[in-house]
This record gives structure tokens, sequence and C-alpha cells, in this order.
């Protein structure tokens, strides 16, 4: 038992009681409605438990520990949640997993090192571990560089995805799948339609070195302030913008003190589920698969929640007083073309900007 299965023995009663009303087999059900829908198949969960195979008698048993930042009743929580289940059924009970979400076992960045170092056994988290573990692979979080959900989903599908999960595994941990989480906008103020328009910007940005590289190119003015202080610092004008998606700014209210969306679309952001190596390594060649199919099924779930939540968010927005602007891309990508020359030659070495873009085709 690893260092953290404690924290299991300690939460397993309130965890119990979040499991149950997080997720649902139904897989057209949006994310507001998910939860409630889950509640009427205890009794079918109930006979498929009954119905599972029972493990093969020369396997192991494991008790595992899956941590996430994002919140139980978002589309990843959800979405984890009914993985949980697939996988205890699925395996007859050998692989049993515990469910934090909401940041219970510390940030995405402590995440990512534990399941790398093995003092946690799994995760799903996103943007910082290729700050942490694949700095020449930034690119596919660069400010404007991806065109499309098509266009990242693409790229991941290539050799450079692959490439990629090669990458991380040489750093303890093993990709079950990848979940296109949300699209990043631009929340500010002012109008803001071109490149022009945020030079001097106060823009907020989470602590990723190639927001904050990018951004800069465009002579923005970066600050980093902590997301559970992010509403304060837009109200007394520490910063004076934020960037990220729809649910961020519903979930924290900031059509309160944010005036416009400038919908750059700019980041397609991508989030994976993770396996420490070692562990993974351990299991048998069906209890591997199970893994891997239940996290197709389930990540293919977090998209289309995540893709039906979206308008829900968007229109809260809306609704809350924000003013949609029309934004051209194609001046920011146009604007920060010396940038990603000098990135590709520099950092980004693993491929080129022309293999990039030839995916968005």
């Amino acid at each position: 038992m690893r260092s953290r299965k404690f924290v299991a023995l300690l939460c397993c009663g309130a965890m119990a009681a979040g499991l149950a009303g997080c997720g649902g087999p139904d897989s057209s059900a949006p994310a507001t409605t998910a939860a409630a829908a889950a509640a009427g198949t205890e009794a079918g969960a109930d006979e498929a438990k009954a119905d599972a195979p029972a493990p093969a008698a020369d396997e192991k048993t494991f008790t595992i520990d899956l941590a996430t930042n994002y919140a139980a009743d978002g589309p990843a929580g959800i979405a984890l949640a009914k993985f949980v289940e697939d996988v205890a059924e699925k395996s007859g009970g050998s692989i049993e997993i515990s469910l934090f979400t909401d940041g219970t076992l510390g940030s995405a960045a402590d995440n990512y090192s534990s399941v790398a170092s093995g003092d946690l056994d799994m995760a799903m988290t996103g943007l910082e571990g290729l700050d942490l573990y694949a700095p020449e692979y930034t690119f596919l979080d660069s400010p404007f560089l991806i065109q499309s959900q098509d266009h990242l989903q693409a790229l991941l599908d290539s050799g450079i995805g692959d490439n990629l999960k090669a990458r991380y595994e040489e750093n303890g941990f093993v990709t079950l799948g990848w979940h296109q989480r949300d699209v990043r906008e631009l929340a500010s103020n002012k109008e803001v339609k071109a490149p022009g328009d945020v030079a001097g910007l106060k823009l907020r940005l989470p602590g990723m070195t190639v927001y904050v590289d990018t951004w800069s190119a465009l002579n923005v003015s970066s600050t980093t302030v902590a997301m559970s202080e992010l509403y304060t610092a837009l109200q007394t004008k520490v910063a004076e913008a934020c960037e990220g998606g729809y649910e961020q700014m519903t979930t924290l209210k900031l059509y309160e003190v944010q005036d416009y969306i400038a919908e750059t679309e700019h980041v397609y952001e991508f989030v994976g589920l993770f396996i420490n190596k070692d562990l993974y390594d351990s299991m048998s060649d069906d209890q591997k698969q199970i893994l891997m199919d239940c996290a197709a099924d389930n990540l293919a779930y977090a998209d289309q929640l995540a893709e039906e939540s979206r308008e829900e968010y968007k229109q809260e927005c809306l609704d809350g007083g924000m003013t949609l602007v029309d934004v051209d891309r194609d001046a920011f990508r146009e604007a920060l073309s010396d940038f990603y020359q000098s990135q590709f030659e520099s950092k980004w070495t693993v491929t080129t900007y022309d293999e990039v873009m030839s995916y968005a085709k």
C-alpha cells in the first residue's frame, strides 16, 4: 500500500456518497443532469456486479488511488466516476479504484510528480505535464498555434502523440488516454479583436512557461494569480483580463467582473489519464487491456460531456452580462510567426512548424 493509501481509509465514507452522484451510464446526458441520472441506475449496477467475471486465480488484486483537480460534478469528474465503476466490474473486482476529485490530493503538479515517483497510483491532469516532463512538446499548448479540436486530435493520433506518450513513460507514467477538456478564451473589460488590443494588457496567466512566453511575444504584461484569488484580482484591477474556458468563467462568476469575451479559441486544452509505470507493468495483460478499454470509453464520454456543457457555460456567461467579441485569430497567428519559428528552432525540435500545420488540413 502506497504512502497516500491511508487517505482513502479516512475519506472512503465521504467519497462513496460523492461517487454515487457523479456518473451515469447514459452517455447522452448533459453534465448538469448526468449525476441525477445515475441515481436511477443503482439496481442495474448491482445486477451487473453480480454477473461480473471473477478475477483469474493467478491475477493480483489492486487497490488504487486516482486523483484529479477537476470537480466531481464536472465532465471529467463524472466520466472518471463511471471509469471507476466500469473497471471494477470488468476486472471482476481485481482492480478497485478510489477517486479523489477537486484537488483533494494536491495540485496538478503534485499529482504528476507523485504518479511519476509511485507515491500516487493514477491521476487525470493536463497542461503542467508538458512543462514538467516534455517541454519540447509544449507547442501543443502554445496559444493560437493549434487551429481546432480536430487539428489537436490529429496530432495526438499521429506519431507526435505516440512520441509524447513515450516521453512520459520515460518519466515513470503510462498514458491511458486523452480527454479534450476545454477551449480557452480571453475575458477582459475592453474589446479585444486584434493583436494590438492586448499590448500592455495585465493578463492573468497560469504559471505555464509556454503561456507566459507566447503572450509576452504579443506585448502582454502577464501576472500570476492563484485561481482562488482570481475574482478579487480582477475586481481590484490587480489583473485586467484573464483567459480560460467557459466552465472556469461561469463557476467563478467572472461575468460579474469582466465585460467581454474575446472568442480567441487560443488553446484547445487536453488532459491525460495516467498510471504509474511500475504499477501498470505489474498487472496482467487482461488487466492492462481493461484499463485501456475503460479509459477509451469513458474519456470519449468526458469529451461528449465537455462539448455539451461548454455551450451551457457560454450561455450563462452571456446571460450574466458578458458581450461576445469576434476575433481575427489569423492576425494573432501572423503576429506570432517569428515567435513560433524561434521556438521550433530552439525548443520544439521534435517536429517542425510545417509538420504541425499539415495536420490542420
